[in-house]
């Protein structure tokens, strides 16, 4: 069977899904934006509720997760995420810059934590992480 890859900007996809959950419509815009443009698919949710059903039902690569959103805490929703026995791909963003909110979201298995505003140089070393030299699915 044959799989359709692409080469963009040193990424190789084969179809790669993100889910982008944030409250904040310019930073769901910017980040599809930047992901369609490195060539993934990506849906995006602005509330928890909206963003669980797009996760059950599309099972993503990786998630870009707020932590304070409308309807809920994105550190809650991680330990949800995460309390069976896979592990899922999970990148932290908060515009609160706290040590303990970081700390408590790797502790609750995310693989990174982005803080907004954001750099585009660092989101996309952190983009790059997950799917350059990286071996470990979900």
């Amino acid at each position: 069977m044959y799989t359709s890859v692409r080469r963009v900007d040193n990424y190789v996809m084969k179809n790669k899904l993100i889910l982008v959950i944030d409250d904040e419509p310019e930073i769901r815009s910017l980040l599809s934006r930047f992901l369609a443009r490195k060539g993934f698919s990506v849906l995006a949710a602005g509330t928890l509720k909206e963003g669980r059903k797009l996760f059950d039902q599309s099972k993503p690569e990786l998630v870009f997760l707020d932590v304070n959103l409308p309807d809920g805490n994105g550190l809650n929703e991680l330990k949800h995420i995460n309390s069976g026995k896979t592990r899922h791909k999970v990148i932290m963003m908060s515009a609160f810059d706290h040590n303990e909110v970081k700390l408590e979201a790797i502790q609750y298995g995310a693989l990174d934590f982005l803080s907004k505003p954001f750099n585009i140089a660092r989101l996309d070393q952190v983009v790059q992480s997950q799917f350059l030299n990286n071996n470990n699915s979900k």
